[in-house]
């Protein structure tokens, strides 16, 4: 029997982890999987638990890349392989509710290229776990698209792991993941949604996702700023020609992104504020980003026009001190939004 899924685990040091992950795979109450774990060429003892884990469970596919790819591409030679009718790229690290695929594959018809769920965040560093759901539900448990519904595109995520696709919509679109050593899913999630015809959101939370973790690609994203430029300019051109709403969600959502992490590389020292200021200037169009009731980033719109509009030292003085305070004196900081919370409603 073929089987219906088909799970993609890139795996690369995660020996702390990688059991729990299988675990929570090879105990699906549906069982009709294809397990293939793509090793990117680990240092630890991850490939002998992939060993071991194949010899006891014949779903598993073990593959070993030649070099280290990154996790990107390691997602794409497990998807070249995979046979099932759906495809889900799941983390090394993170695990998953027995009942998951039993519970997605009921929203799935054949018109139906993607479901994307919501998931329990584990921070490691501080031991809280968070349900990380939807800013808003209207858009739950029914056939949307980002043409019709441009504004689902706050639901969409760029994560890889909280969404499965049908296997001949990715190869039909030849969605691949690019090589980025970071943020290689936001490219990808925007070609995805650009694509898709018929997406359905379910707020089950079916995934645990370890938030913090050290050694974690994402605590080092600052690094990788010049990603999501590259991601900005691949939109720029992509969207020139789709319908304004669509435009302006898509945009706003990179824009937003590219805004919160080049500041965040400014503040930790890794971007000079000249820099930022032209990243901004040659790369986002302002008549597009700005207030909205499709994709709005106020704080982002904020942030850029003051990028644009200040020196360094005004902008220093604006943004650091602020940044200073929230940080050392928290309770001062939630104290100050409380009292600005009830002079708005007043």
């Amino acid at each position: 029997m073929n089987p219906l899924i088909s799970v993609v685990i890139p795996v690369y040091n995660v020996e702390k982890y990688l059991r729990e992950c299988l675990d929570s795979v090879i105990n699906q109450t549906y069982k009709n999987l294809e397990i293939i774990c793509i090793n990117d060429c680990t240092t630890d003892s991850s490939d002998k638990i992939l060993e071991e884990y194949a010899q006891k469970d014949s779903r598993i596919i073990v593959k070993k890349n030649p070099e280290n790819l990154g996790l990107g591409l390691s997602r794409n030679e497990g998807i070249k392989i995979a046979g099932g009718k759906y495809i889900h790229c799941l983390d090394s690290d993170d695990w998953l509710e027995l009942n998951a695929y039993e519970t997605l594959l009921k929203y799935f018809e054949d018109d139906i290229e993607a479901v994307r769920f919501t998931y329990l965040s584990h921070n490691e560093e501080t031991g809280k776990i968070e349900h990380i759901d939807y800013p808003a539900k209207d858009l739950l448990h029914k056939k949307v698209n980002i043409y019709d519904n441009p504004e689902c595109f706050k639901l969409w995520s760029p994560s890889a792991w909280i969404k499965i696709y049908r296997r001949d919509f990715i190869m039909g679109n030849q969605l691949f993941y690019n090589d980025y050593r970071c943020l290689e899913d936001i490219e990808y999630a925007m070609r995805a949604a650009i694509k898709a015809k018929n997406i359905i959101f379910t707020e089950e939370p079916l995934l645990h996702y370890r938030a913090a973790r050290t050694g974690s690609l994402l605590t080092k994203r600052t690094s990788f700023v010049r990603n999501i430029l590259q991601d900005t300019i691949w939109a720029n051109n992509a969207v020139k020609d789709l319908p304004s709403d669509t435009k302006t969600a898509i945009l706003n959502y990179i824009y937003e992104m590219l805004v919160m992490n080049a500041i965040d590389a400014y503040y930790c020292g890794k971007m000079s504020f000249r820099e930022i200021k032209e990243m901004f200037r040659q790369n986002i169009d302002m008549e597009i980003f700005k207030e909205n009731n499709i994709f709005n980033a106020q704080l982002a719109v904020r942030l850029c026009r003051k990028v644009l509009k200040y020196n360094q030292v005004k902008f220093f003085f604006s943004y650091n001190t602020r940044q200073f305070v929230k940080e050392h004196f928290p309770e001062f900081t939630k104290r100050y939004f409380e009292i600005k919370k009830r002079l708005i409603k007043c």
